[in-house]
């Protein structure tokens, strides 16, 4: 999909514009110095799930970044929503971006504003593979929140991921695991990483992950379905000795891992199917944070 032509209305620079009229300069700021941050929210039926936590999230990025979001959170609700009817989506998903003007090429700032844009686009799951997905163990650590603002949704955040994705289609997997700078379990490029063994579920402490929200949305219905979830550092011999692996995010939602490295799971388990049916009746009721489900 060439996003640029995308079709439909995006919010830019405070007023709803032609998609494909929403350009930048080859000279902003955040291209050349991934100074932007963003967040992905999901529509369901017209309805966005987790809403105020996204946008709590966002403005923490921004903060975390020194951006500014010049818009009060009620206004940036009813522009999400306006956005979601001028483009008629059902099922898609929705794309808030902050970044900088093109009024500096060096790591100064001072002369830089901050700008919004929000898109909204009808959108498949990150992977939809019924059978699972594979993973290979990327050769790039993830950083913690000691040496990088790790909690902020930002471009730099994914320079690696990237890469580390490249790596991983090039040998025939469909992504990475990626370990902290310990050696211990972090998360893929994009989701959030589980592992269930003697139907305990085990996921890293959040130093060295994205604070994700479906992993917010996942642990509470354990909690709620009293499934015992122990969260701390693991060592990667820990999930290659697991009986069932899956990742989560708003983008890839609940999704089985079948492999890593040379490692086969099991992708038919009770536990894990009774958290994707909670899940997906979680989505018909759009709670707007992951204290109301």
């Amino acid at each position: 999909m060439d996003f640029s032509k995308l079709n439909g209305k995006i919010f830019f620079e405070n007023k709803f514009i032609d998609s494909k009229k929403a350009k930048i300069h080859v000279l902003n700021h955040s291209l050349h110095f991934s100074s932007s941050v963003f967040d992905g929210i999901r529509v369901y039926n017209k309805k966005t799930l987790f809403l105020g936590e996204h946008l709590d999230r966002l403005y923490l990025s921004a903060k975390l970044m020194k951006l500014t979001i010049n818009l009060k959170k009620r206004k940036l609700i009813s522009t999400i929503n306006k956005l979601i009817k001028l483009n008629k989506i059902k099922d898609g998903y929705i794309r808030p971006i902050i970044f900088r003007s093109s009024h500096s090429m060096s790591p100064e700032t001072s002369n830089c504003k901050s700008i919004i844009a929000i898109a909204a686009w009808k959108w498949g799951t990150l992977f939809n593979v019924e059978k699972g997905i594979t993973l290979m163990l990327s050769r790039y650590p993830r950083l913690n929140k000691s040496i990088f603002p790790i909690h902020a949704k930002s471009s730099g955040s994914y320079q690696v991921a990237v890469v580390s994705r490249v790596e991983a289609r090039k040998k025939k997997f469909d992504d990475c695991l990626m370990l902290d700078i310990k050696g211990n379990v972090a998360e893929s490029t994009a989701c959030n990483i589980f592992w269930i063994k003697n139907s305990i579920i085990y996921t890293p402490k959040e130093h060295s992950i994205l604070q994700g929200i479906t992993r917010k949305a996942v642990i509470e219905i354990c909690k709620r379905n009293r499934i015992k979830v122990n969260i701390g550092n693991f060592k990667l011999k820990t999930i290659l000795n697991a009986d069932h692996v899956f990742v989560t995010g708003t983008a890839a939602e609940i999704q089985t891992v079948r492999k890593i490295k040379n490692k086969n799971y099991k992708t038919n388990s009770k536990i894990i199917n009774l958290i994707k049916d909670s899940y997906n009746e979680i989505k018909t009721k759009s709670p707007v944070s992951t204290s109301k489900i």
